[in-house]
């Protein structure tokens, strides 16, 4: 590539200077040619172009000769040959003397920047060739062209010439890697005068030398520079120093350089007042020499640093330069290494200059000269709002953009130098050291060099930490030793390090909420060591340094940081201040420097709790300690509780000020991260800490308890305008700060338990001195509020910051806070703590004795504050508590001991709780707060220890039992009596000293019934089972009652637990024999038996008692309760035993008659309750007797068993109530089902059970004290479901009137007036309807008159719809019967199936009774319309009809006992039935669909009759008038108009009338039936009963003929004579087509009859023609026809006749009447 670059760039060449230099395109044209015989691969193109220099003319010449183009092609081609190596190294020299006359051609910018472009890689490519002059004419050319007017050419040329002087600095060290191998090539002046050097060194001297100079302002010695900007000049010599600082140390001359010629211009110009920017640039570099090179300019820096710390002083340099003073000390501070080297040059050299304290003086100094601009005060606080919003306005351009067009509130970005306090408006963005592009120095914030100083401050405690404390933990591992050594002591990290013996605390906690209290940890920790005593170390030198800085400096860091402390800064400065204190403190600790420790010490105790707010608390709020009736969690956490936080915040200015905020809780958590890391080795100190602690505890407390009696609108909306994220607001978040305090104090105290008994001890006291700072009057002594007053000193300008209380005596304000319950608190946690070493074997040495004794006095002590007396009792129960936990057969050999020893404490601490003295509301309730955590104590170590407590369980039920009074003690003889009555219930019942001592009491009693029966000797189970009933009597609380209750269960489950057999059955055998109480008793009292047994039928009989308990919850689960453990253990029972329990326990409860309660029955609800009571116990019994009923009957005294089993369901049953009747015949049911066989039970139990059921019927309900009717059908439902059983007893020996009495019942229940509410029994039976049914079907029908009586009296039932009325006084819901009816059809049907052929169904009239009810709903019809969507009863009694027709027709005839007249009986009732199903009457609101769907049925349905009746119906048992009923019936159903063609005609009137026209005719169309289609059946019906004597048929064809015949004619004669009167009026309007239909319809079917009936009557006068054409031998029969199948039509003649004159044209008619008369003539031969 570079080839084919060169070649274009030579044409191009030869093509410019055609005619403009002929020698360059000459020189030109030959190189183009040289280059082109080049053909080489590009890997060798360049050494092959090296070797060729003669290329080169033409771009040197091109260089040469002023012209831009010409110049600038030659550059481009020289610079592809310098990258690519190609330079023939012999015309080095010609290449930058052709850069330097290019460079002269100062308006093409471009040339000059290729030039500057190809200069650093032709140093670094020919890096051996460029030496000496060869350099210096490169460092020329950037010379040249640093001078030039262009902006971007002089950047570029000095940028290009630091590159290439630090490039001289790369090649020594090149060179020194194998110096061996280069040798020296002059020399050059050190300090011990002149030493050989090498070629790359020589060039680095003289070169820095000149640049030296030229910075000086001198001209340069060995090259030729003509001048060089200062500034730029001292950016070299820093960039020099910067990149290669081991140089300097390793090359004499180089530091030769530095000591005569950069010292001394660093020192002269730190002296003079020289420019920002120089000054700038000198103090870099004075930075860099004291960092890096301080070993060889030890003169040089020392006066330096005095210089520097000068400027430090007020008035004595400009602003901007006591900035960079202090940015520099900033840098120096941040590493600790360099600050110890300083010292041990200086400070530490006998005779040495004390720089070291110098500078920490004049930073004291420095915090103190301008109070108002730190914004000192009495305590520290955060910047104003403003000052926060102009430090954002300032810190953000963005910011000042958005609101620079809003005015008024912000204008131009600035610095604000009258801003107070120190804090982000403190800071500019850029130091002034990193300025170097400002020509003028910044703004700088006047506080900027006080921020400064707090961060030297801060530094310099970082690095004495860092360096310190990883050595007193005394785990100094080779790697951590290693990289102390490498590091030299760097920069510490967090505060959250100091604590560097134990786990740090950190920033972030999880909330309150969520606890507190951080769970106990094991950690293995030990007496931090001392770093001085680690002679062997490699660093004690430095360890030693680090301890002299400590000593030295101390007063001078303490003095700054007590300033800092109350100035007004940001929060994370205030922090950070905060931390570093802390770090210089431990540093203190850790080097066992006492003075210095104890100050800061005290220091943080001060700023931790100001006097002046622990004086406002005081006066304000003299007496802190809460009342007894407050909180119990406030006053047991006693110490920055939740409580605090919450509300600390609230309330106006003045609690504002006098509570502590976050900055205050930060020197807290210093002080207890100090206590933390060095309490091994504190011994007296610990007063410091503890009575910070303690008064934190009281300004805490007082301003919460203030600032919640203080809250009003404007208090709140204060709060509300407290933002939790303002950094002005020092409340804000002061609740996670608390909980990170609290979690700080916590593991101080923690930690005390690897301390040793020495310490310990000590810790302990201190706690103890807390409390009672003066023993002897600790007891009297009780301040008031107008004492506290005026003992405590009141707040004034003349005292803000003298310290109320530390060391030396005890003040007002000191006993004033004796009184708060932190040191009981922290007693407390303490010996939780060292719970191990406190249950050592000698309880006197591990201070057990003394800490009890201790609490015990205070508790008994009514002198002192009821708050304080709780207090105490609760750290004595978490003291015993935490014992009892701790004590394993592990780790203590005589556990008993151990554990009666804390059960005794316990006791100890209630007793002295009721303690003679005088007694007010206020001791009382205190005294019982105390008795309450004495049980909640016990409750605890049961709970912890109670499987494994030895001995002590007779002090523990002492300590349950405490909570009744002991004059009212248990009466074991007197249990029964509590079964009685209510009354006598309350007589008995203990009273208790407080409802909240029972609850606690019980919790106790409740782990010992759930966890511990099995650790109980024998002897107290008694006593247990008596505990339990007083705890179930106990009136005070239910919840107490009912749970007690549930320990019965377990301690029967305990009580069937049998270890010795042998025993356990001779126990069994004397418990089976006792018939009371007492029996029980004396075998309990025996040593030779098990007990179980007995004590197990005790606790049965306590639990009976609770059943006639007033409280309905009460009573009811203990019978739950009861016939649970009966269910369980029952089976364990024998015939003996049941007996025993029978009449000690069962009878008992069945004996109680409930109107003998003790309750007011016209209060329902409480009537309720005991009824559900009364559920219960009958549920239960009836469980006994059905799971054990085998059992009992092989009882001697079964009969006695049974007959109170009934009395007392009879005398249930007198109770009159729903529920408890409807329980009864249930658990009647349930025993009964038990009875496998009816020979298990005697027949006289078998009537006992009938006589019980038989008495009641509707009585059940209908003498019911519950008139509203809610629960009637429930009641019958179950009584009559309760005959299912009885039924199986009596099944063997049933008669009649049995059956006929439990028939009369049920139909009593159905038609009881009341129906289930939200059921309708139209489609679905009621369950007592259900149940009826189901009872009737089960009744066996094999015995004789049985099965006639159920068909009539479920006929008498089915016919309930629709005959049935209810009394009018009846206002409830009344059933319908609908569904009953309905299915009691099915069920006939079913039982006549069954005995069709038994005569006894016939005899007794049962099938006549069952047609005749069948007949009800079907000829009612559409007067009884069933609901939508469901067929009508009608269709249900038409189908029973069918069915039972189909069986009883035929059978009637091939059963000889049936007699003639019970058949017409039946055949009456069928004629009937099949009436009603043909006619359908007041069909109107039917909807057509329906009625022609109706229709069809009734058609198939009279089809199906028809088939089965015809030709029966001719018999000769089937009376006349039957016949004709049925005939009738056709004829009026085959009228299509009704009554209205029947006008002037009557229904019993003769032939001759109905054969007449009416006198009236009519031109209306008559109305047609909608059932026309039945009317037609029942006219073909006519025709064929008629015409069915034509044929050869029987005797009972023709008797139904000659019934049918006249009914006939009249139909037809009826619509004949109708036409004959009404077709005159029309004219010519057409007959209506119905009629007209109807009319030729009747004509054409009467045509073609043919009938066989001779019968037919003719009279003579209405044919006076006929006898003319008789025979001779018919003369004397003239008025009869001759015997003919056409006789009906003869009868129709007048009619026929009449119609043919009124017929006019209608054809059809005409044809039809003409085949008739046709046809009387055929039957008169006349045709």
């Amino acid at each position: 590539m570079t080839t084919q670059f060169l070649q274009a760039e030579l044409a191009n060449l030869v093509q410019e200077a055609k005619r403009k230099n002929s020698d360059l395109r000459n020189a030109a044209d030959k190189a183009l040619q040289e280059l082109k015989s080049i053909n080489v691969a590009g890997d060798v193109e360049a050494g092959n172009l090296s070797s060729r220099p003669g290329l080169l003319s033409p771009f040197l010449m091109a260089c040469g000769t002023r012209n831009s183009k010409f110049s600038t092609i030659g550059i481009s081609c020289l610079q592809r040959l310098i990258i690519s190596k190609a330079l023939a190294k012999s015309r080095l020299r010609e290449v930058l003397e052709a850069f330097r006359e290019a460079a002269n051609l100062g308006m093409c910018v471009d040339v000059q920047l290729k030039i500057l472009q190809a200069l650093p890689p032709l140093l670094q490519n020919y890096a051996a060739d460029l030496q000496g002059p060869l350099l210096g004419e490169a460092l020329m050319v950037c010379a040249v062209l640093q001078g030039s007017k262009t902006s971007v050419v002089n950047n570029t040329a000095a940028a290009t010439l630091s590159q290439i002087v630090i490039s001289i600095f790369d090649k020594i060290v090149t060179e020194d890697e194998k110096a061996l191998e280069v040798p020296t090539v002059g020399e050059a002046p050190s300090a011990s005068g002149n030493i050989p050097i090498r070629a790359a060194a020589l060039d680095a001297y003289r070169v820095f030398y000149d640049i030296c100079l030229l910075t000086e302002g001198q001209k340069a010695m060995y090259h030729r520079f003509n001048s060089l900007p200062q500034p730029f000049g001292l950016e070299l010599i820093e960039s020099v120093l910067t990149n290669h600082p081991d140089i300097f140390l390793s090359h004499p001359e180089q530091a030769h350089i530095l000591q005569t010629r950069v010292a001394p211009l660093v020192i002269k110009s730190l002296s003079d007042k020289l420019n920002f920017p120089t000054t700038v640039r000198i103090t870099r570099i004075l930075y860099i020499l004291l960092r890096r090179h301080l070993s060889i300019l030890t003169k040089e820096c020392e006066v330096s640093l005095r210089i520097l710390i000068h400027m430090l002083e007020q008035d004595a340099s400009q602003p901007w330069k006591r900035a960079l003073g202090m940015e520099v000390f900033k840098g120096v501070f941040h590493e600790p290494a360099l600050i110890r080297k300083i010292y041990s040059q200086f400070d530490g050299k006998e005779g040495g200059k004390p720089i070291i304290r110098e500078l920490m003086g004049a930073l004291t100094r420095l915090s103190t000269e301008k109070p108002s601009i730190i914004g000192l005060g009495s305590q520290s606080t955060a910047a104003s709002l403003s000052q926060q919003l102009q430090s954002n306005q300032m810190s953000s351009d963005q910011v000042a953009i958005e609101a620079g067009g809003v005015a008024g509130i912000i204008g131009t970005v600035g610095v604000d130098t009258t801003m107070t306090g120190i804090g982000s408006w403190s800071i500019i963005r850029v130091p002034c050291i990193d300025q170097l592009d400002k020509s003028e120095p910044p703004a700088i914030p006047e506080s900027y060099i006080y921020y400064l100083t707090l961060v030297c401050i801060n530094s310099f405690s970082d690095g004495l930490a860092k360096f310190i404390i990883p050595l007193a933990a005394g785990s100094d591992t080779s790697k951590r030793r290693s990289k102390l050594i490498r590091d030299n002591g760097a920069p510490a990290g967090s505060d959250s390090e100091v604590g560097g013996l134990s786990t740090p605390v950190p920033d972030r906690v999880p909330s309150p909420a969520k606890g507190l209290r951080r769970k106990l940890t094991v950690r293995s920790l030990r007496v931090p060591i001392n770093p001085l005593s680690l002679d062997s170390h490699p660093l004690y030198s430095e360890i030693l340094t680090s301890s002299a800085i400590v000593e030295t400096c101390w007063p001078a860091i303490l003095a700054a940081c007590s300033t800092f402390l109350n100035a007004t800064m940001e929060n994370e400065l205030y922090h950070a201040l905060v931390r570093s204190f802390q770090k210089f403190a431990h540093v203190a600790g850790l080097l066992r420097l006492t003075t210095p420790r104890d100050a800061f010490l005290t220091t943080l105790g001060k700023s931790a709790v100001p006097s002046n707010i622990l004086s406002a608390n005081v006066t304000s709020h003299p007496q802190s300690l809460p009342t007894p009736t407050e909180s119990i969690s406030s006053i047991a956490k006693g110490y920055l509780g939740v409580e605090g936080s919450t509300s600390s915040t609230g309330g106006g200015d003045h609690h504002a000020v006098s509570s502590l905020n976050v900055r205050h809780l930060r020197c807290l958590r210093a002080l207890l991260n100090l206590g933390i890391a060095l309490g091994p080795t504190l011994e007296s100190s610990w007063t410091i800490i503890l009575e910070t602690l303690q008064q934190a505890d009281f300004v805490l407390y007082a301003s919460t308890k203030r600032g919640s009696r203080q809250q009003s609108s404007a208090g709140v909306q204060r709060i509300d305008s407290l933002k939790p994220n303002d950094p002005t607001n020092l409340m804000a978040n002061i609740g996670s700060e608390l909980t990170v305090v609290e979690s700080a104090a916590n593991k101080m105290f923690e930690c005390t338990r690897e301390f040793p008994d020495e310490s310990f001890v000590d810790i302990l006291k201190a706690l103890c001195k807390l409390f009672h700072p003066d023993d002897e009057k600790a007891t009297n002594r009780r301040i008031s509020v107008d004492q506290a007053r005026s003992m405590s000193p009141k707040p004034g300008p003349s005292t803000p910051n003298k310290r109320l209380s530390t060391s030396g005596g005890i003040s007002a304000v000191a006993q004033l806070i004796g009184d708060n319950a932190f040191a009981l608190a922290k007693i407390g946690e303490v010996a939780l703590i060292n719970m191990g070493r406190l249950i050592g074997p000698d309880a006197k040495s591990s201070g057990w004795t003394l800490l009890v004794d201790h609490l015990v006095t205070v508790i008994g002590a009514r002198a002192i504050s009821n708050t304080l007396r709780y207090k105490a009792a609760e750290v004595l129960n978490e003291i015993v508590v935490g014992a009892a936990k701790a004590v394993t057969p592990e780790s203590v050999e005589d556990v008993g001991v151990i554990q009666r020893r804390a059960l005794k404490a316990l006791k100890d601490g209630i007793e002295h709780g009721h303690t003679l003295g005088e007694l007010d509301s206020a001791t009382k309730a205190t005294e019982v707060e105390i008795h309450h955590a004495g049980l909640e104590g016990l409750n605890a170590i049961l709970e912890h220890s109670g499987q494994s407590l030895v001995d002590g369980w007779d002090i523990a039920f002492d300590i349950i039992d405490s909570v009744f009074d002991s004059s009212q003690t248990w009466k074991r003889g007197r249990s029964l009596q509590l079964m009685a009555t209510p009354e006598d219930t309350e007589i008995e019942a203990r009273p208790s000293r407080s409802v909240r001592l029972i609850r606690s009491s019980f919790s106790s009693l409740e782990l010992i019934c759930s966890d511990f029966l099995a650790s109980l000797p024998t002897s107290c189970v008694l006593v247990l089972i008596d505990a339990l009933f007083a705890f179930c009597s106990q009136k005070d609380d239910l919840n107490i009652s009912l749970t007690t209750i549930t320990f019965f269960w377990n301690v029967s489950d305990f009580l069937q637990t049998r270890d010795d057999q042998e025993a356990a059955t001779k126990g069994d055998e004397l418990t089976a024999q006792a018939k009371n109480e007492m029996d029980l008793l004396a075998i309990v009292e025996r040593k030779d038996v098990d007990p179980h047994s007995a004590l197990w039928m005790l606790l049965l009989l306590r639990l009976t008692g609770l059943s006639t308990d007033h409280r309905a919850e009460v009573r009811n689960g203990s019978i739950q309760t009861l016939f649970r453990i009966f269910d369980t253990y029952g089976d364990q029972l024998g015939p003996q035993g049941w007996s025993s329990c029978l009449e000690i326990v069962v009878f008992k409860m069945m004996k109680m008659d409930p109107k003998d309660m003790a309750v007011s029955i016209s209060e329902k609800a409480e009537r309720k309750q005991w009824d559900d009571t009364i559920k219960l116990v009958l549920g239960g019994i009836g469980t006994l007797y059905s799971n054990y009923l085998d059992v009992f009957s092989q009882q001697t005294s079964f009969r006695n068993t049974w007959i109170v089993f009934v009395r007392y369901l009879e005398t249930l049953l007198s109770w009159r109530s729903h529920e408890v009747s409807t329980s009864v015949f249930d658990v009647l049911s349930r025993v009964l089902e038990k009875v496998e066989s009816p020979q298990k039970i005697s027949t006289e139990s078998t009537q006992d059970v009938w006589t019980l059921w038989s008495s009641q019927s509707v009585k059940l309900v209908s003498d019911n004290i519950e008139r509203t009717g809610n629960g009637t059908q429930e009641t019958l439902t179950s009584y009559i479901n309760s005959f299912k059983s009885i039924y199986a007893l009596l099944q063997p020996t049933l008669t009649v009137d049995t059956v006929r009495q439990t028939l009369e019942i049920i139909k009593e229940c159905i038609l009881f007036p009341d129906a289930p509410p939200y059921f309708r029994d139209i489609d679905t039976l009621t369950p007592l309807q259900n149940a009826a049914l189901e009872v009737i079907q089960l009744i066996r029908t094999d015995i004789p008159d049985v099965p006639s009586l159920l068909l009539s009296r479920l006929a008498d039932i089915s016919a309930i719809a629709y005959t049935h009325t209810f009394d009018s006084t009846v206002t409830g819901r009344v059933p319908t019967c609908i569904a009953l009816s309905a299915k009691v059809m099915e069920i006939m049907q079913d039982i006549v199936t069954k005995h069709i052929h038994n005569p006894e169904i016939y005899l007794s009239s049962a099938i006549t009774h069952v047609f005749t009810a069948l007949e009800i709903p079907i000829n009612l019809k559409y007067a009884f319309l069933p609901p939508p969507k469901r067929p009508g009863q009608w269709v249900f009694a038409t189908n029973a009809v069918l069915g039972i027709a189909r069986l009883v027709i035929p059978a009637i005839e091939t059963i000889p006992d049936v007699t003639k007249e019970i058949k017409g009986a039946i055949w009456k009732a069928l004629v009937t039935i099949i009436a009603a199903i043909i006619r359908a009457d007041g069909n109107e609101p039917v909807e057509t669909s329906t009625l022609e769907k109706d229709e069809t049925f009734d058609i198939d349905s009279f089809t199906e009759m028809r088939k089965l009746m015809i030709p029966r119906l001719g018999q000769e048992a089937v009376a006349d008038d039957t016949i004709l009923r049925y005939v009738k019936a056709v004829f009026w159903t085959s009228m299509l108009y009704g009554n209205d063609i029947l006008e002037g005609v009557e229904r019993d009137d003769d032939d001759q009338v109905w054969l007449k026209p009416r006198p009236l005719g009519k031109t209306t169309e008559l109305a047609l039936e909608r059932r026309k289609r039945m009317a037609y059946v029942c006219i073909d019906e006519l025709f064929s009963l008629v015409a069915a004597a034509s044929g050869t048929d029987g005797e009972e064809v023709r008797r139904l003929a000659e019934v049918a015949a006249p009914w006939l004619i009249r139909r037809v004669g009826m619509v004949l004579g109708s036409f004959v009167a009404d077709q005159p009026l029309r004219g010519l309007i057409p007959q209506p087509v119905a009629q007209r239909n109807e009319m030729l319809y009747l004509l054409q079917a009467a045509v073609k009859l043919e009938s066989g009936l001779h019968t037919v009557q003719i009279n003579g006068t209405l044919f006076p023609f006929i006898p003319m054409f008789l025979e001779a031998n018919m003369a004397e029969d003239a008025p009869c026809i001759p015997p003919s199948s056409k006789r009906h039509l003869f009868k129709l003649f007048p009619l026929l006749t009449r119609c043919v004159l009124v017929a006019q044209s209608d054809q059809a008619l005409l044809i039809l009447l003409s085949k008739a008369l046709d046809e009387m003539g055929g039957a008169l031969n006349i045709r």
